[in-house]
């Protein structure tokens, strides 16, 4: 068996997930109307920051209010890269060929991370091709991937994706921090010791339980930062080299960019990983530093409120 192209578009979002999975219980509780959601006042007009997860359930329906208030009042959306480019037939062709290993996985690792593998694959009911012919990085995103495909999780349910999809049938500015081909190389071009721990931090996690990928969607749409806060942090403390490559490298590379948008004329809503705002390294604390004021932004505030664009609907499941 083989990953067709469908699987590895998912895979390659699946990586924040890794990083955001909430792992507590959490009492359910009313929805945030603007989860992950800021405002921050750039040289003549509001922008907003949105963080996103790269998958969801179908029945999240339909997006937040804030949400969908933002969307209407942006001239331009900011994405991490071109999610079309990521999916189409040669960067699933580029990520496929740099994720095969040469002897399979087992030559990549060692018996016992092997056996470790084996072990929550087995929990996960999940076919050994995923991870037997590939790379540890490779192995890593399909066993996130597959623990949240079989709780009702789809790349195209996303948040990024809804809003790219959504803004391209309302023919808005499409703009990304990344190229598509260095969005790649974050996996691609791991060193062998950076994707083996990328592996070992995900089978660090607990046992899977069926109800995680329940709880990180409930984090996220109760606007749990506390929560995510503490996610990355752990994170930068159990794999520093894992936080810095995905996350503080990156925010760091992309923060002149977002400061030099945010004088720019247009309303923009910059999308990204919602991990990427929050903590010290995160690029909110970037902009803080900078002067900026980032402040949540609230659905429904008068004062606060964007202002609508008639016509404009998000895609709904």
């Amino acid at each position: 068996m083989r990953l067709d192209r469908v699987m590895l578009r998912r895979a390659l979002s699946a990586v924040l997930l890794l990083i955001s999975s909430a792992r507590p219980a959490i009492a359910d509780a009313p929805a945030s109307a603007s989860p992950f959601l800021w405002q921050v006042r750039g040289a003549t007009t509001t922008h907003y920051l949105l963080g996103s997860v790269h998958l969801l359930p179908k029945a999240a329906g339909q997006l937040p209010a804030g949400i969908r208030q933002v969307f209407e009042a942006a001239d331009t959306l900011v994405f991490e890269s071109d999610i079309a480019a990521l999916s189409s037939r040669d960067g699933t062709a580029t990520m496929l060929d740099a994720a095969r290993a040469p002897d399979g996985l087992k030559g990549e690792i060692d018996a016992a991370t092997l056996a470790r593998v084996r072990a929550r694959m087995q929990a996960l009911k999940m076919p050994a091709a995923l991870c037997e012919e590939y790379r540890p990085w490779f192995c890593a995103l399909s066993l996130e991937l597959f623990a949240y495909q079989r709780a009702g999780f789809r790349g195209e349910f996303g948040l990024d994706r809804q809003l790219y999809e959504s803004a391209r049938e309302a023919r808005r500015r499409i703009a990304w921090f990344e190229e598509p081909r260095a969005h790649l190389s974050l996996f691609s071009a791991m060193t062998p010791p950076l994707s083996r721990q990328f592996l070992d931090a995900a089978l660090s996690e607990r046992n899977p339980k069926t109800d995680e990928p329940v709880e990180m969607y409930r984090a996220w749409r109760d606007n749990d930062t506390e929560r995510m806060t503490a996610v990355i942090a752990e994170l930068k403390r159990d794999f520093p080299a894992i936080h810095e490559h995905l996350l503080a490298r990156r925010n760091r590379a992309w923060l002149p960019e977002l400061k030099r948008r945010l004088a720019e004329p247009q309303r923009q809503l910059f999308i990204v990983g919602a991990a990427h705002w929050l903590g010290p390294d995160g690029l909110i604390a970037g902009l803080e530093a900078a002067g900026y004021t980032v402040r949540p932004y609230l659905a429904f505030d008068p004062a606060q409120r964007a202002e609508r664009r008639p016509g404009i609907q998000i895609a709904r499941h």
